[in-house]
């Protein structure tokens, strides 16, 4: 952390430090300069976005071989965005920003895309299977936007949304279970500028069944908690830690101890430890942060591309990283149940079956107007489903009539819930939730539901020690209330199994 110093000199000295970050510093610089670009290849008419100082006067961009475009567009004083212009050269070189009466040039270079097919990478030991992973590796691949799979009765496209991993050099995504059937279909790359690449045609056999993208809280950093103080540590995960990842997945970062003027950052260990994106290189963390207790940050391709081969850096100021972990989306082969099961230490909460110890008819909603409705599977099983959509906040679920007892070290259980939405169903991951465990309100928000589970059943876990890590040793539950609380919630959330299970 550097510390800019304002000198008033009379009789005495004073000095007056102020704390920011390194890149804080240069953005205050008022000459013209360069701080990073991307991307770093660009193909007719792409856009490159570019960062530095005093931008706003840029009148004149030139590429590779004085390749000049001045279709520019001017965000602020330090960013902006370029088009290429045709014929840039393939030999790399600076990018050169030119106003009335200065010019910079970058550090960086950039140059014309030549994107190049080298092979094919099977998941299955058959082949191009459906259902399946197919990786096609190359070079120069960064622009690709979709990917085009046809024959002459159908064409289906994959966007670079819906691929599991776009690098520069290799793209993987799920072959869909609609995609045409049988020997040397077609398959081309569409980069973002309209123009393709035809690719080797392959033979694709029909998988024996399909499945389902379900969100997952994968956990890249849980230990010793890391004080950043004033820039002075972080918390470095290995590239071979973080799983597939594309765009879209959030990286969660859980915090503490938050002082006045914290900031947090996100980057990468390229050259100059740059950010993973520029929105991402360092930001204000909110009162609405430090209310929920982590901040997030929505993958973009660039952050994608950027941690290709590189570790995160997760770093700032005035704040503690407790964890990290990142939502994405994982492909999980279809099952009849995909229901983990109950076992002779699941602690049930609320399952909507009445027992001897158990009045089920209480089990329900608090909330006046709230629909609520109870199904029996063929095997005798109960569940709840949310019969009408709700937009105000809302007791979706409640139950204070049954003590379970005492829970010893209530920081080593998973709280578990089914959870099937059916089909059709949007918004379910919009929904802003809540869990209540014994009177004590754990904060979860958007991200709670899944945004889908294609109408099959599924179990959502949370650890307790993640929702609140002051819950620890002895747990008494009495009759306090036990349920969930939310708003936005659609109809056709069905909801069984509200539960403890112990961590293995």
């Amino acid at each position: 952390m550097k510390r800019k110093i304002y000198y008033f000199v009379a009789l005495f000295a004073c000095f007056n430090f102020l704390s920011c970050s390194d890149e804080n510093e240069d953005m205050l610089s008022s000459e013209l300069s360069i701080s990073s670009f991307y991307p770093t290849i660009v193909m007719d008419g792409t856009e490159v976005t570019v960062t530095g100082t005093s931008l706003n006067n840029v009148t004149e961009v030139v590429f590779p071989d004085g390749k000049s475009s001045t279709d520019i567009t001017v965000v602020d004083d330090k960013l902006l965005k370029v088009i290429a212009p045709t014929d840039v050269s393939e030999t790399a070189a600076p990018l050169v920003l030119r106003t009335t009466d200065s010019e910079v040039s970058s550090r960086q270079t950039i140059k014309k895309a030549n994107p190049l097919f080298t092979s094919y990478v099977y998941s299955d030991n058959e082949g191009a299977v459906t259902g399946t992973e197919l990786t096609v590796s190359g070079s120069d691949l960064l622009l690709v936007d979709k990917i085009r799979i046809f024959d002459e009765n159908k064409t289906i496209e994959i966007s670079s949304i819906e691929m599991i991993r776009k690098s520069n050099d290799a793209i993987k995504f799920t072959l869909p279970e609609d995609s045409p059937i049988g020997e040397n279909v077609n398959v081309a790359l569409v980069f973002k500028n309209g123009s393709s690449l035809s690719l080797p045609n392959v033979n694709i056999i029909e998988g024996s069944g399909g499945g389902t993208w379900v969100e997952q809280e994968v956990v890249l950093y849980e230990g010793e908690p890391v004080v950043t103080g004033g820039w002075a540590a972080s918390a470095q995960i290995a590239n071979a830690k973080l799983p597939e990842l594309k765009a879209g997945d959030v990286i969660r970062v859980y915090i503490s101890d938050v002082q006045s003027g914290a900031q947090g950052s996100l980057k990468c260990t390229a050259a100059g430890w740059p950010g993973i994106d520029t929105d991402f290189e360092y930001f204000e963390i909110t009162q609405q942060d430090i209310d929920a207790g982590y901040y997030m940050c929505t993958l973009t391709e660039n952050a994608i591309a950027n941690l290709s081969g590189n570790d995160l850096i997760v770093s700032g100021q005035n704040y503690t990283i407790n964890k990290v972990s990142v939502f994405t989306s994982v492909f999980v082969e279809d099952t009849d149940d995909a229901r983990e099961p109950i076992t002779d230490k699941t602690i049930i909460l609320m399952d909507f079956e009445t027992t001897e110890e158990h009045n089920a008819s209480w089990d329900n909603s608090w909330t006046t107007g709230v629909e609520l409705e109870f199904p029996t599977e063929n095997n005798g099983n109960i569940y709840a489903r949310l019969k009408t959509t709700v937009e105000g906040e809302i007791w979706l679920l409640n139950c204070n009539h049954v003590d379970r007892g005492t829970v010893n070290n209530i920081e080593n259980y998973v709280v578990k819930f089914d959870l099937m939405i059916e089909e059709g169903v949007t918004g379910a991951s919009q929904a802003a939730m809540q869990l209540i465990l014994a009177d004590n309100w754990l904060w979860v928000g958007q991200g709670f539901f899944p945004e889908t589970t294609n109408g099959k059943w599924i179990t959502v876990s949370y650890k307790v020690s993640d929702l609140n890590a002051d819950l620890t040793g002895d747990f008494t539950f009495g009759t306090k209330t036990t349920g969930m609380y939310g708003s936005g919630i659609p109809a056709g959330i069905n909801i069984d199994n509200l539960r403890l299970d112990p961590i293995e």
